[in-house]
């Protein structure tokens, strides 16, 4: 059988209601839109549309100065202080955003926006069609995924060896407990049992496979393994 597996994705999690603001946006009116609307940060967007920059909470500060830990509210008073503002010049969005963004698109996968939060140390990432921003995921939509309710991991494993892997599901029996998944039950053949553990554990939000009290009725494996590929894309009969 061929099997196209479908994990969650951006689209799946992310906001599309997007609060973006432009490049000519002073920066006070920014500051107050973060501290209005309780976000750190904001893609910035030409009048098309497109993306040409992200301002965050750290791109408003400077080094020498840096707002107490309790707030939001610290984040203004230090932006009244901040001598750029001073003289009359208002500062807009494009001198201090970051231009070269970090961005996603709507199939990218919640793993994969999980790993480049984690290794590239941001708290968001826009997502983009043609350039256009028609998204954002932050690390809490993210965290929200991998906390699921036991209740809902169960429903995804079950649809997951239903639909992707053809097991028949009166024979075989799924729990959860905190994130760890136990498959128990009878299937045709040991392979699988190897591809059962395989994509149950790429389910989002599983911490822990158990299979061990999952058995088969025909030993296959030893005369025809399961190869790399068909562990990734499921097995031809």
């Amino acid at each position: 059988m061929n099997v196209v597996t479908r994990w969650l994705v951006a689209k799946d999690v992310m906001t599309r209601d997007v609060i973006t603001v432009h490049p000519d946006t002073p920066l006070r009116e920014v500051a107050s839109l973060l501290v209005s609307r309780h976000i750190s940060g904001a893609p910035v967007v030409d009048q098309e549309g497109r993306l040409v920059g992200i301002v965050t909470e750290a791109d408003l500060l400077t080094r020498e100065a840096q707002p107490a830990p309790e707030a939001r509210r610290g984040l203004l008073s230090f932006l009244w202080r901040d001598p750029r503002l001073r003289g009359g010049r208002v500062v807009r969005a494009r001198e201090v955003m970051t231009r070269e963004v970090v961005t996603g698109t709507e199939q990218t996968p919640v793993r994969e926006l999980a790993r480049i939060m984690a290794t590239r140390k941001i708290n968001r990432i826009p997502i983009v069609r043609d350039g256009r921003v028609v998204g954002i995921v932050t690390r809490n939509d993210v965290l929200k995924v991998f906390a699921r309710a036991d209740a809902e991991l169960v429903a995804e494993v079950r649809r997951v060896l239903a639909e992707e892997l053809g097991i028949d599901l009166s024979r075989v029996a799924v729990e959860a407990d905190s994130g760890t998944v136990r498959v128990r039950g009878e299937v045709d053949r040991a392979s699988d049992v190897e591809l059962v553990h395989r994509y149950v554990a790429m389910v989002d939000g599983v911490v822990a496979v158990d299979t061990a009290g999952l058995s088969y009725r025909v030993e296959d494996l030893r005369l025809h393994p399961v190869s790399g590929e068909e562990r990734e894309r499921g097995t031809k009969t």
